[in-house]
């Protein structure tokens, strides 16, 4: 009787810590879904200040990097005090492993954004150049792959993953192409021309920050395939 005791005991405890753990992912969740949003937004209107020139919205963008980093460190230690309270185990480690290093990822995807908001800022000094479409439509790839790697996180869905994947290598193709494009037509300036080089050097620095946007969105869809699946994905 003491041992039956015992176990019910343990199975209660055990009920418990599952429910406290429940309750420590649903609002570890919350907090990279509106990290997510912040970065995302910060993308969102790096495009427009491009488009527009808008040099006030490219400085809003930098200053609001920091609110994006202290999400960050917030979510650290959500992680932090799951661990040392809950003691997870695999799947709940998985999961945590997957957090850490998704909110490494989304902090970058800021950073890159404000890195296209400083070249918003530089470009003012020189003539506007046209701007190159592939950079919109690279810019298009690059958020929609976001929110749907965001989506799959949220849900613990690993089966856009590899999708995900080959979407950024369709990224990679354009970043290419767009490169090539930039070159022959920074060669084609006169000696003289000068400012209008380093007008097209920085949208050719612009398609490069959304080139490793994608590279980060791609780590975060490898690391919900490893939260769901337990495996790496295997990439060709």
């Amino acid at each position: 009787m003491i041992g039956k005791g015992r176990e019910i005991g343990l199975d209660r405890n055990k009920s418990v810590e599952s429910y406290l753990y429940a309750s420590d992912k649903k609002r570890i969740i919350e907090l990279v879904t509106k990290m997510g949003s912040m970065v995302d937004s910060a993308l969102k209107n790096a495009l427009e200040a491009f488009i527009e020139a808008n040099a006030l919205l490219a400085e809003k963008i930098i200053a609001g990097d920091d609110e994006v980093d202290a999400m960050e460190g917030q979510v650290d230690l959500e992680c932090l005090r799951s661990i040392a309270m809950r003691q997870p185990v695999r799947e709940e480690l998985r999961f945590i492993f997957a957090v850490l290093k998704t909110i490494t990822d989304l902090e970058r995807i800021g950073d890159e954004s404000v890195n296209i908001a400083r070249w918003v800022v530089e470009l003012r000094k020189y003539p506007r150049a046209a701007v190159n479409p592939t950079l919109i439509d690279m810019w298009d790839i690059s958020r929609a792959m976001l929110r749907d790697a965001l989506n799959a996180f949220k849900s613990s869905d690993g089966n856009l993953s590899e999708e995900l994947c080959r979407r950024d290598d369709q990224l990679d193709r354009m970043y290419e192409d767009v490169f090539g494009e930039f070159i022959d037509l920074m060669a084609s300036y006169k000696t003289n021309d000068v400012n209008m080089v380093r007008a097209v050097a920085g949208q050719m620095w612009i398609a490069r920050h959304l080139e490793r946007i994608g590279d980060h969105v791609t780590n975060i869809a490898e690391r919900v395939y490893f939260m769901d699946k337990g495996e790496t994905l295997a990439r060709n």
